[in-house]
């Protein structure tokens, strides 16, 4: 084994066992990264959004008061800030009269269709009510939940607020996460889940497992990296120039990571 190839092991191992909050997101794109995994349990990311309107007058005309989640005007998230209900209907929350009364997990087909609290996202080629959250906060989720997903409505609408979702393990080098989504590795005993994908690709500086695109992993020790998931004994699973296939402890049954020679 060479000395390039044990470095890389070395690091394979830090990386995932990292616990102290070294690996959270980055968080481009107002909270679209979800927050990342170790040992089953959430390490939170920072919102890292925009200080929302310091105008309390026209605030209060609008009929809202200084609560913000996600750094927006009213709360959607605890349906706080207005006269009558916080609803998220578009790219940002807003005050409305006369709330939807679907409730969490029923099918919706308009944005407006959701009772306070939740949200119709977009799950593949439909809609599904689902509850309102931010990145950094599941204090309103269920146990178990994360607060995750592209956070994208029903009508391809892109917000900066996510969903409460329970953890879904899924196949690293298939495609059964929902648009949008992929299949990450996220911790040292090799559980993968669904996450919002990222956009950096082999190569590339990363600080959690889904900054990467969709088919890497982010890993390494004093600099984190995309790496590319491969199949373990399947011809050209790397490409050139990316190295060999091998399986290290985190890696799912059957996979592994290209691993320069």
């Amino acid at each position: 084994m060479s000395a390039r190839h044990i470095a890389f092991v070395v690091a394979l191992a830090f990386a995932c066992g990292d616990d102290d909050g070294s690996l959270r997101d980055a968080g481009s794109d107002g909270g679209g990264r979800d927050a990342t995994f170790v040992d089953g349990g959430p390490i939170s990311d920072a919102a890292g959004n925009d200080a929302a309107s310091d105008s309390g007058a026209a605030d209060a005309a609008a009929g809202m008061d200084a609560s913000v989640s996600c750094s927006e005007l009213c709360d959607p998230v605890t349906n706080t800030g207005c006269v009558d209900a916080c609803v998220l209907r578009g790219e940002v929350p807003m005050c409305v009269e006369a709330p939807g009364t679907a409730e969490e997990g029923d099918r919706c087909e308009r944005p407006d269709e959701c009772a306070p609290g939740l949200a119709c996202f977009l799950k593949r080629d439909l809609g599904v009510c689902g509850r309102v959250c931010c990145i950094g906060d599941e204090s309103t989720c269920d146990p178990g939940e994360r607060c995750g997903g592209p956070g994208v409505l029903v009508d391809g609408t892109s917000t900066r607020f996510n969903e409460c979702l329970r953890p879904r393990s899924c196949d690293v080098l298939g495609d059964e996460c929902e648009p949008m989504e992929g299949c990450y590795i996220v911790d040292a005993e090799g559980r993968t889940d669904c996450r919002a994908a990222g956009e950096r690709e082999v190569g590339e500086d990363c600080r959690g497992p889904n900054d990467c695109a969709v088919g890497l992993s982010c890993t390494g020790l004093f600099s984190m990296t995309c790496v590319r998931v491969c199949e373990l004994g399947a011809t050209g699973s790397c490409p050139a120039g990316e190295g060999v296939c091998i399986g290290y402890a985190q890696s799912p049954e059957g996979t592994g990571l290209c691993t320069p020679e």
